[in-house]
């Protein structure tokens, strides 16, 4: 079975209900510290120490020499970077050649290993709507130890070894004097745009079920791989509606006007707060 693996320092109450629905029908490994431990009461997770990871030598190296591009705060963007040199060694301690990222505030609505993939790597992958829109996200991802390699490599060329990358260096002078920043979506974007991997782009809905099933990038977020407004949205959120015949929940393509069965739920930002115990007990998963 391909594990789901969350990296959570953390405990917040969202979490919970992040793994009664993930948890369903898949093995979870939450790495996180001593707050999220109790959460492996739940018969589909094992608990996994953080610290281990944050102490080792090339987090602390990467630390040591990161330096701050972003509209946050340090610590938030180099965990964010870091957060996929923590998955890359924990599944070399486990000795799993694959697993599926999942960020803490989405939700995995299948079982990863009945979901169809056209590669060994997935993630999603947005157009890049307005210049230096380089938006590509792992919150939902199948991820291999090659995959891992190389966004260490990039990762470690431009930070610790100073090379040169102008993919990279054009975006940050950009974002100096226009919203956005330099954070590890560009990496991902970097990798699928140069063609260093072969990657199924999460946003192409997927035969399963007899249904076309998707990824979708956000709750509050009408994208989808042809437009950035082509689902349908009621109160500013997708509009989810239930199908119980097959134990699933749609969305509706404005443009097509199909169905879209969904594959995941990424409760991004202030749409936290309804990843809670009235969710767990309305979705189908």
């Amino acid at each position: 079975m391909t594990p789901i693996v969350i990296v959570h320092e953390d405990y917040q109450d969202y979490l919970k209900s992040s793994i009664e629905i993930s948890g369903k029908n898949n093995k979870i490994y939450l790495i996180g510290n001593k707050s999220v431990e109790f959460l492996q009461d739940h018969p589909s997770v094992t608990y996994v120490n953080i610290q281990k990871y944050l102490n080792s030598d090339k987090i602390t190296t990467f630390n040591e020499n990161f330096v701050h591009y972003g509209d946050k705060d340090r610590r938030t963007y180099m965990f964010w970077f870091a957060r996929m040199l923590i998955m890359y060694e924990f599944a070399r301690d486990y000795n799993l050649n694959s697993f599926f990222s999942c960020d803490s505030d989405n939700v995995v609505l299948k079982r990863v290993d009945d979901i169809p993939f056209e590669f060994k790597n997935a993630f999603t992958i947005s157009k890049e709507w307005e210049p230096f829109h380089y938006a590509a996200s792992v919150h939902s991802g199948l991820i291999t130890l090659d995959f891992c390699k190389i966004y260490e490599g990039i990762l470690f060329d431009f930070f610790l070894d100073k090379k040169k990358n102008d993919f990279f260096e054009e975006k940050i002078t950009f974002h100096k004097s226009n919203p956005g920043a330099f954070c590890d979506m560009t990496i991902y974007y970097y990798m699928a745009k140069m063609n260093l991997l072969e990657v199924d782009n999460l946003l192409k809905p997927r035969k399963y079920l007899d249904k076309n099933f998707v990824f979708t990038q956000g709750f509050n977020s009408p994208e989808g791989l042809l437009s950035n407004t082509q689902y349908r949205m009621k109160r500013k959120k997708l509009h989810i509606q239930k199908d119980n015949k097959i134990n699933s929940n749609y969305i509706t393509n404005i443009d097509s006007r199909e169905k879209e069965y969904l594959l995941n739920l990424h409760f991004q930002g202030k749409q936290k707060k309804l990843l809670n115990s009235k969710m767990v007990k309305w979705l189908n998963y």
